[in-house]
């Protein structure tokens, strides 16, 4: 085996710090090889026979080296060591980042009130690694499926407006709004937060700037409305960004939600709350969105109320076939009516108040509170006792739900 100078610096420390730490002392070459623990052997990327080596050729300069014995940079120790690098997760789902990749968030409809009026099955959202769902008008819910990177989106839709529930989520972090129209109290908030730059699709209210969005039509059925039929893609997204001048990266520092920490691949196992394997939620009369936990999986299935067939039916992604699961459900309750004034029922979510929250995960519920105090913050979850909530790593399902159907509200 070839010892190369910096190998043998790299051994020499380790192994001084190894036999620091238990109080040995080396009687000979051989005596360091053979107590190289299984850890330190990973670490070193050695098998037991080449530590032997190794610890031969450092033992000669080891004495004078020891200075500079450190670990060259790059080249964090084992979380095992006790010394891990430093804390850099994707946004939304909490696993380790691979990239810079700007969030995208795609609003998608999801009115099912009869043949005609109908946007189900969607495709796409099973791909989104955060799928919010709020009431808009008319007792009818809306999606926005968010991205941590325009290159996991497929072919996803029916595309529809935006409304400001879910800019006002969307804001704190810089991520592309992907829509086809907006509302005149989400144009408001753009205007008002110079959030143009990274609204794509919008209207001209307030004189906002327009970046047109880049979208095709798929004709699902005969009967199946016009304004059912529009989908978009990673391809298109890119088209409309690049036409805008908008970069589709950005050197995040946080994550949307706390996580388990994927350095020490932590689980919330919510030890010692209750049970919840399934979850009824209500957001209106006819839109009402359903869970069942999957033990085997430790997952959560989605199903959704039909008011076309008046039963429930499992969420499936059209691409796929297969049925949409999540490893975290959040449900926040809020204030939620309609604009004053002349507003066409279109709903506003009052945040500053803030209201209760539940975290589902791994089969049971955790209990808190939600804040957000102003637009440009992101929104928290905190427990009962005043901590952050901490979310397991994987995709999350997140529902703004009107105080007035908490009586509606259950799981068991």
């Amino acid at each position: 085996m070839k010892i190369s100078r910096r190998s043998v610096l790299r051994y020499s420390g380790l192994a001084a710090a190894w036999l620091a730490l238990t109080g040995c002392t080396p009687t000979g070459n051989a005596s360091l090889g053979s107590s190289l623990p299984a850890w330190m052997q990973k670490v070193l990327r050695v098998s037991p026979a080449d530590s032997s080596a190794a610890s031969s050729a450092a033992s000669s300069e080891a004495s004078s080296e020891m200075a500079a014995s450190s670990l060259p940079a790059g080249e964090p120790l084992d979380p095992g060591f006790g010394v891990m690098p430093s804390y850099d997760a994707n946004p939304l789902t909490g696993e380790e980042r691979s990239g810079n990749d700007r969030i995208v968030g795609v609003m998608v409809n999801n009115i099912c009130n009869s043949e005609r009026q109908n946007a189900r099955p969607q495709r796409g959202i099973a791909s989104a690694d955060l799928l919010i769902e709020s009431k808009v008008e008319g007792g009818i819910t809306r999606f926005c499926a968010v991205y941590s990177s325009v290159d996991n989106i497929p072919e996803i839709g029916p595309i529809r407006s935006g409304r400001d529930q879910f800019l006002q989520l969307l804001m704190p972090w810089n991520a592309l709004y992907y829509h086809d129209g907006e509302s005149i109290f989400c144009t408001q908030f753009i205007n008002v937060y110079n959030y143009s730059g990274l609204n794509i699709g919008g209207k001209s209210y307030f004189n906002t700037p327009i970046h047109p969005h880049v979208a095709h039509r798929i004709k699902r059925s005969e009967n199946v409305a016009y304004e059912h039929t529009e989908f978009t893609s990673a391809k298109e997204i890119k088209q409309a960004a690049n036409d805008a001048g908008i970069s589709l990266s950005y050197p995040y520092e946080g994550t949307f939600f706390r996580f388990a920490d994927y350095r020490t691949k932590a689980v919330n196992t919510l030890e010692g709350t209750p049970a919840a394997k399934s979850i009824s939620i209500t957001h209106s009369a006819s839109y009402k969105t359903s869970f069942a936990y999957n033990s085997w999986n430790k997952n959560y299935k989605m199903s959704m109320y039909s008011n076309r067939t008046k039963k429930f039916e499992s969420t499936v992604d059209e691409l796929t076939g297969k049925q949409l699961a999540f490893d975290n459900v959040v449900v926040c309750f809020a204030n939620i009516a309609a604009y004053a004034g002349d507003s066409h029922d279109v709903q506003e979510v009052q945040y500053v108040q803030g209201g209760e929250a539940y975290l589902f995960t791994r089969g049971g519920v955790q209990t808190g509170r939600w804040e957000k105090n102003h637009p440009t913050q992101p929104l928290k979850l905190y427990t009962d006792s005043g901590e952050e909530m901490t979310l397991n790593r994987g995709k999350t399902y997140f529902a703004l739900v009107d105080d007035d159907e908490w009586a509606n509200f259950s799981y068991q």
